[in-house]
């Protein structure tokens, strides 16, 4: 019989040691331990223990669960996560529902799950979280526990992956323009807006800008996260390409394929060996100008939802 409850600072090694244990049935085990999960997760200005259950069996968490209401939505709570041992998993359908009344008590009509290009929860470059591609497909059991209890897939979302180290723009008669006529310009970024400043407080924020050396024009940006050395919540030879402040558009337009190549070919000097992003499985087109910039498919994911 499982023991639900809120969660304490003492349940912080176990946390880790079920994240671990969760995600070592979707690979290699994460590099976390227990200074990664206390600040990705339990030092945010905005972290609510309340919000946060774990599932005990002879005393021991076993599973653990930890929602917020979205930012974004009024009407929204996300779960950021749901883990679990092989012990735990008999204790994930009464979890789930503890998870869901307690959703319905603060007044939420919808319930996703899982985190997409997160900026607002703190998981983003959490092993094996990433830039958040929802709940991965290869995690069978989350995804058949959410298909018992009415959750429909969303958005498929797929993370896309490529080396830095070497890299090689491909070569072509924009980028030889290019190369010829602009500069590109970095700037350290702090966040205006308090949630995301406290999110993503584990990385630099960079902002790249490809500048037309003849009129001063700024022709293309994007931004790049890279792990703090100090918090090293992920690894300091990975980076996120943030893709959506381009837009919406459906494919990148020549400048900005231009600065994402020029991007990617100077960062081996620092050090940085891999860039991913997260891109909706939908926009063929970009997918398919990012794979002519080397990036690879490297995994797929979907949000879930349910109305409360």
């Amino acid at each position: 019989m499982s023991n639900i409850r809120e969660f304490r600072n003492g349940d912080l090694p176990a946390l880790v040691d079920v994240w671990v244990a969760h995600w070592s049935r979707c690979g290699p085990p994460p590099e976390v331990n227990v200074p990664i999960i206390e600040q990705a997760v339990l030092s945010r200005t905005f972290f609510d223990a309340s919000t946060l259950l774990v599932a005990l069996q002879d005393e021991t968490v076993q599973a653990w669960c930890h929602f917020f209401p979205d930012p974004d939505d009024d009407q929204v709570a996300t779960v950021s996560a749901i883990c679990f041992t092989d012990t735990g998993l008999e204790s994930t359908e009464p979890l789930l529902q503890a998870i869901e009344s307690r959703i319905a008590e603060l007044g939420l009509t919808r319930i996703s799950v899982g985190v997409v290009r997160d900026q607002s929860f703190g998981y983003s470059g959490l092993p094996p979280m990433g830039h958040g591609i929802g709940v991965p497909s290869d995690d069978q059991a989350t995804t058949s526990l959410l298909g018992r209890h009415g959750y429909t897939q969303q958005s498929i979302v797929q993370r896309m992956v490529v080396s830095a180290n070497p890299y090689r723009m491909p070569v072509s008669r924009d980028v030889l323009q290019f190369r010829r006529s602009t500069s590109v310009v970095r700037q350290s970024v702090v966040p205006t807006d308090a949630r995301r400043a406290s999110a993503l407080s584990h990385f630099d924020i960079e902002r790249h800008t490809l500048v037309d050396q003849r009129s001063a024009a700024e022709l293309a940006s994007i931004a790049l996260w890279i792990s703090d050395p100090e918090a090293q919540v992920m690894k300091s030879s990975h980076a996120i390409l943030d893709l959506p402040v381009i837009g919406q558009a459906e494919e990148l337009l020549a400048p900005q394929r231009y600065l994402i190549g020029a991007l990617l070919q100077s960062l081996a000097a620092r050090r940085i060996t891999s860039v991913e992003t997260a891109i909706d499985s939908d926009r063929v087109g970009l997918i398919d100008q990012l794979s002519k910039l080397q990036f690879q498919s490297h995994q797929q994911g979907a949000c879930w939802q349910k109305p409360c």
